[in-house]
């Protein structure tokens, strides 16, 4: 039944979209989905398999916490820059297994580049837009200047506005229709 449970739990870990890592109190990583290893990879100033140390500064923290305020469920989050330049959220909070001697911690890494991206491709498909206003759309929600925007889509700033404001109307037009 042991077995059963753990390949339970592995399938579970790995079906979430963000990273997930399950540490013991001194930072070692007991289990981990492959989202999770892949970001880590991508966290650490090498390629190496180590829990990056801005990971463990937060593990850190939260085992110093939990001396004062024992009662209390904290949840720390922290945002990093990766090395492929991705826009990483990272939080942690004591995970308290019914079963387990020891108390474990959960850390969620979760990609806002990525996500950003998604929901800028949905919102592109909701608000009806062009392809070429979608890729406008795409590189504003990831936090683009118009300059850079303009630059990656090798068309002008002021087609990145006219662009901006014809999705702002279909946005609105969306809002409005939807509010009624």
């Amino acid at each position: 039944m042991e077995n059963a449970n753990q390949a339970l739990l592995s399938a579970v870990l790995e079906g979430f979209v963000d990273g997930i890592l399950v540490l013991t109190e001194d930072g070692t990583c007991v289990h981990s989905n492959q989202k999770g290893r892949a970001l880590c990879r991508d966290l650490s100033p090498s390629d190496r398999d180590d829990l990056p140390s801005g990971l463990k500064a937060m593990g850190k923290h939260l085992l110093e916490s939990r001396e004062f305020y024992p009662d209390t469920l904290l949840v720390l989050t922290q945002e990093f820059t990766s090395r492929s330049g991705q826009q990483i959220r990272a939080r942690i909070q004591w995970l308290d297994l019914p079963t387990a001697a020891h108390a474990y911690l959960l850390v969620s890494l979760e990609n806002k580049t990525r996500s950003a991206h998604t929901s800028a491709m949905l919102e592109a498909v909701q608000y009806n837009l062009t392809p070429r206003e979608r890729a406008v759309w795409v590189l504003r929600r990831a936090n683009r200047t118009y300059d850079e925007i303009a630059q990656e889509l090798y068309i002008t700033v002021n087609t990145v506005k006219r662009h901006l404001k014809s999705i702002y109307a279909k946005r609105k037009e969306v809002t409005e229709a939807i509010a009624n």
